[in-house]
Formats: structure tokens, C-alpha cells, sequence
């Protein structure tokens, strides 16, 4: 069987035992292609330190295809990929503007769910859309940027940081 790596930088999608909301299940599935290739979870350096140990040709060949493409349909300039960047800065945003307001409840229930519970990013959104967090203005409610939202901010109440342990 062939393996194939699911990049991402969520601790809890990376390491056994974090509770993965449906959609990061069905990710993963398609990504599996019904189970034609074994899917390795890696962040983004194991990735490319992965490539350039084992295959040092296809690991140039990525270097040269990510400056010239997203994927293998879509041209990306580079003025392409500024803009892509800044849409999702800016929906990242707009998210951070709806949860400014936690109050310390909200942030203890973030930071059980993610560091206690060991919920993904998505698996965070969804069950802040479910308990109704601010009236659940976003969509879908899985929604990564989201969840990466609710934990910054809710870090930032307990003076940690998101990215780091235990958080990340």
C-alpha cells in the first residue's frame, strides 16, 4: 500500500488521541482514497524534511512546482499568493473580532476542550457553534480559522500561547 502525508499543524490531528470533528474525518478519508494509500499525518517540516531525506529529486521538483502552482490546476504568481494569504488573513480576522469579547468561562471551556480534551481546531469550532458562543456567526461550523481563533484568544486570557504547549 501506498502512503500518502495530510499536512497540517494541529497538534491534535497530528498526535493519537485528539478527537477529530467529522470533517477532519472525512479529510482524512478522501485523502486515503478509500484506502488505496496508508494517510501519514505530518506538520510541515516533517513533510519537507521527509522529502528532502528520501527523495531528493521529488523534493526539488515540489520546491519548483509550489513557486509556479497551487495544486496541479491553478497558476500561482506570486501576487496570487499574497492575495490568497491576505483573504485568509483577513477572514482569520474577522474571526479574532468576533471572540475579543470571551469572558474567562468561555476561555477555561476553550482550553478544556482543546488541551484536556485534546479536540482538533475544528472539533474546538464545532462545539463552540453547538454551546452557541456568540451566537455561532460563522460557517461551517467546523471552521479551522475558527477554532485557531477561539484558542488564541482564550491562550491569550491564561497569558499562553496557541502554538505552544499546552496548546499545541
Amino acid at each position: 500500500m501506498d502512503d500518502m502525508a495530510f499536512v497540517t499543524e494541529d497538534k491534535w490531528m497530528i498526535e493519537s488521541g485528539g478527537v477529530l470533528d467529522c470533517t477532519d474525518q472525512q479529510l482524512l478519508r478522501e485523502a486515503s482514497q478509500g484506502g488505496r494509500f496508508y494517510v501519514r499525518i505530518i506538520n510541515i517540516k516533517g513533510m519537507l524534511e521527509s522529502m528532502r531525506d528520501e527523495d531528493p529529486g521529488k523534493f526539488q521538483e515540489l520546491k519548483k512546482e509550489m513557486e509556479n502552482h497551487a495544486g496541479s490546476l491553478i497558476p500561482l504568481s506570486f501576487d496570487k499568493l499574497v492575495e490568497l494569504s491576505r483573504k485568509g488573513g483577513e477572514r482569520l480576522d474577522e474571526f479574532e473580532g468576533i471572540v475579543a469579547p470571551m469572558n474567562l468561562g468561555q476561555a477555561a471551556q476553550v482550553r478544556h476542550w482543546r488541551v484536556d480534551n485534546h479536540m482538533t481546531w475544528r472539533s474546538v469550532s464545532r462545539a463552540a457553534y453547538e454551546e452557541g458562543f456568540y451566537l455561532s456567526d460563522w460557517d461551517p461550523p467546523s471552521n479551522q480559522l475558527m477554532g485557531m481563533a477561539l484558542c488564541n484568544k482564550a491562550a491569550q486570557v491564561f497569558d499562553e500561547n496557541y502554538r505552544e504547549e499546552p496548546w499545541n
